[in-house]
C-alpha cells in the first residue's frame, strides 16, 4: 500500500496517537465542503441523455476496492451467454493516454495496453472476447461508438453511479460487506464518494467482500432500510485456477495447496488478496503490495523473487497480470495469476433483473 493509502486509510480509522486525532478532526470541515458540493451538484441536475440503447450501471459509494470491475464483468457475461449484443465502458482510471476515446477490444482482439487504457479495460477485455470494451471519460461518445459500430443494444457502465449524465435502466452498487461506508465521512475525511443516503437510488445491491465466516445479515438489514426499493444479493470471489504468465498455462489450485508463495499486487486491498490465497490452503509466506493501478516493472518480479525465501512461486492478480509482460516471468520460481470469478447467492433473481433492465423481461428461461 503506497504511503498516501496508508495515510488516508489511518485517518479514516478510529486508532491512531494524538497526532492522527488533529489530523483526523482538521479533514472534517474538508469532508463537509466536499459533500456540499456533491449535493449542490445533484440538487439541479442537467437533464440525463436517453441513448438507444439500454443502460446499466454498477458503481459503489466509497473509495478503494468494493468488487465493482468483476461485478461488471459478471453482469456483462450474463446478458453476453443471453445472446444479448452488449459493450462495457469504462473512464479507463490510471492510463496515461490522453486520447479523448480508446477502443479496447473490437469482440475479437485486444487492441490497447494498460498505459493507453488502463488496467481494469484491459482486464475485461481479455476476460469477455466478444464484448466490445471502451474506454473514455464522455460516456455518452463512448455508448455511441458502441451503439452505431458494434450494434450494442445493452451498455455495461463500470464505476458510474455517480454519473448523473446518462439516463439509466438499472443502478447497481457494490457495498463492502466488512465496511460498508467506512466511518461514515466524507472524503478527505473518510471514504465516501457522495452522501450514503444516496443508495436509495440503487435499483439493486451486492454486498460483496464476504468471506466464507462472516454474516452479512446487520448489514442487509441496514441497506434494506436504506435502500427499500433495492433488491439485495450477496456475492463473494472465488478461486477458480491460477495460470502460468509464462507458458499461458492453467493449473488446478491443488497445484500450489500447501505450498509456500509470495503474494505480488497492486491493488486496493493486497491483505484481502493474501486472504483469499490462505483460505484456498495456499502459504502466504510474504505479501509485497504496490499502489493500486500500479505499472509493473520487470524490476519489481525480480525483488520479490529475491525478497522472499523459500518460495514455490509468486503469484499475483489477474489485473496485475496484465501489466506484467510474460517474458520477465522466465526463470524461477514461476510467476502465476490466480484467476477468480464472481458468485451471486441467488444468481436466478441476479439475472432476471439484468433482463427486465434490458428489455428482455424477466423470465430467466
Amino acid at each position: 500500500m503506497a504511503l498516501g493509502e496508508r495515510i488516508a486509510h489511518s485517518l479514516w480509522g478510529s486508532g491512531g496517537g494524538p497526532g492522527t486525532a488533529v489530523l483526523r478532526a482538521a479533514f472534517i470541515p474538508a469532508g463537509w465542503i466536499y459533500g456540499l458540493g456533491v449535493r449542490l451538484r445533484n440538487l439541479s441536475p442537467a437533464s440525463p441523455e436517453r441513448l438507444p440503447a439500454r443502460v446499466i450501471s454498477i458503481g459503489n459509494l466509497t473509495v478503494g476496492g468494493t468488487g465493482k470491475t468483476p461485478l461488471a464483468a459478471h453482469v456483462a457475461a450474463i446478458l453476453f451467454r443471453a445472446g444479448v449484443p452488449v459493450a462495457i465502458l469504462s473512464r479507463g482510471y490510471g492510463r496515461r493516454s490522453r486520447e479523448d476515446t480508446v477502443l479496447v477490444s473490437d469482440r475479437e482482439r485486444v487492441l490497447a495496453d494498460p498505459a493507453r487504457a488502463g488496467d481494469e479495460p484491459v482486464w475485461l477485455a481479455r476476460r469477455l472476447p466478444g464484448v466490445p470494451v471502451i474506454v473514455g471519460a464522455d460516456r455518452a461518445r463512448s455508448g455511441r461508438i458502441a451503439i452505431e459500430r458494434f450494434g450494442a443494444r445493452v451498455l455495461v457502465l463500470d464505476d458510474a453511479f455517480q454519473n448523473r449524465r446518462i439516463a439509466k435502466d438499472l443502478d447497481i452498487v457494490a457495498v463492502d460487506g466488512r465496511r460498508p461506508f467506512g466511518n461514515g465521512r466524507m472524503l478527505p475525511a473518510g471514504p465516501l464518494r457522495m452522501p450514503k443516503a444516496e443508495i436509495a437510488r440503487a435499483g439493486a445491491i451486492v454486498i460483496t467482500k464476504l468471506g466464507p465466516e462472516d454474516d452479512p445479515g446487520p448489514v442487509r438489514r441496514m441497506l434494506q432500510a436504506m435502500a427499500p426499493r433495492a433488491r439485495i444479493f450477496e456475492g463473494r470471489t472465488v478461486a477458480v485456477e491460477l495460470r502460468d504468465l509464462l507458458t499461458g498455462k492453467a493449473l488446478p489450485l491443488d497445484y500450489m495447496r500447501r505450498r509456500r508463495v509470495a503474494a505480488m499486487c497492486g491493488i486496493a486491498e493486497p491483505l484481502a488478496f493474501a486472504k483469499l490465497l490462505s483460505e484456498e490452503g495456499i502459504e502466504v509466506a510474504g505479501t509485497f503490495p504496490y499502489p493500486d493501478h500500479h505499472a509493473f516493472a520487470e524490476d519489481d518480479v525480480r525483488r520479490v523473487r529475491g525478497a522472499a525465501h523459500a518460495i514455490e512461486a509468486v503469484v499475483t492478480t489477474e489485473k496485475d497480470a496484465v501489466k506484467i509482460d510474460p517474458a520477465w516471468a522466465r526463470g524461477e520460481p514461476p510467476v502465476l495469476a490466480l484467476v477468480t470469478r464472481m458468485e451471486i447467492d441467488d444468481e436466478a433473481a441476479f439475472a432476471a433483473i439484468l433482463r427486465e433492465a434490458a428489455g428482455l423481461g424477466a423470465r430467466t428461461g
